[in-house]
């Protein structure tokens, strides 16, 4: 783990790049920002989590270091000690958490703690749509007033540029640093449901799916909604042995 620290005093925020081996765009970008020189009116720390798993291009090395938080420092399991070691870092701050996907090639967020805190963090995020995750299943941000940020297709240039973007607009909307940044009112879904097994998935991330339409299939078999409902992080590739989640869009972000 790598942890950069810059502003005076302690970190009041953190941004995490890297929890998974195989997103370099977290690690890649947190690094382009601090190339920048930028003054940093408020503290902030910058955390390139699983090197050991970058080293080696892999997702984790043991265990699934955003599958095991709050973590536990006398594990066996590298990634559970890892984990503990962050919480003991970030426990205190807000955090911008980066990640990539194969599900969808523009920024959006995703969230599992609902508080005025996180609310004024995804808005500072600037992005359209944010997915409201009430089971966290050991996930940094289930833990504490956190917001990820999926910002793109894995291993992209463009995901790179994006996280770059908005690692630099979070800071500038809370004070950190200066620049111009915009503030969003993102669209707002609610996970629901986990689609299982494995498919190739025919429909289009944040575009409602219909009761009645399939959105994936395999060989001679089709996957037919039996509602409607707004597939999130739904892609062919990304997990093995699921599809992805069914979310439904609510109209205000309310507890």
């Amino acid at each position: 783990m790598r942890v950069e620290k810059r502003g005076k005093g302690d970190p009041e925020y953190t941004v995490v790049g890297s929890l998974h081996g195989d997103e370099p765009a977290g690690k890649n970008a947190i690094e382009q920002v601090l190339e920048e020189g930028l003054e940093f009116e408020r503290p902030v720390q910058f955390i390139i989590a699983n090197e050991r798993a970058l080293e080696k291009d892999v997702r984790y090395t043991e265990c699934d270091l955003n599958r095991v938080f709050p973590g536990d420092e006398e594990s066996d399991c590298f990634e559970e000690r890892l984990a503990a070691e962050i919480m003991d870092l970030v426990d205190d701050t807000k955090v911008l958490d980066l990640h990539t996907t194969h599900s969808y090639p523009q920024p959006f967020a995703t969230f599992s703690n609902l508080n005025d805190v996180t609310r004024g963090l995804l808005r500072s995020t600037g992005v359209k749509d944010a997915v409201y995750f009430p089971e966290h299943t050991g996930t940094l941000n289930g833990q504490l007033n956190a917001v990820v940020v999926e910002t793109g297709h894995q291993k992209t240039s463009q995901a790179e540029a994006n996280a770059v973007g908005v690692i630099k607009n979070f800071l500038a909307a809370q004070e950190v640093i200066e620049g111009e940044f915009e503030t969003s009112e993102p669209n707002i879904f609610r996970y629901y449901e986990t689609v299982e097994g494995d498919w190739e998935f025919t429909a289009e991330n944040f575009k409602e799916v219909r009761a009645g339409e399939s959105f994936a299939e395999r060989e001679d078999e089709k996957l037919v909604a039996k509602e409607d409902f707004y597939p999130v992080l739904m892609s062919t590739k990304g997990y093995d042995g699921q599809l992805g989640f069914k979310a439904e869009k609510i109209e205000e972000l309310k507890d």
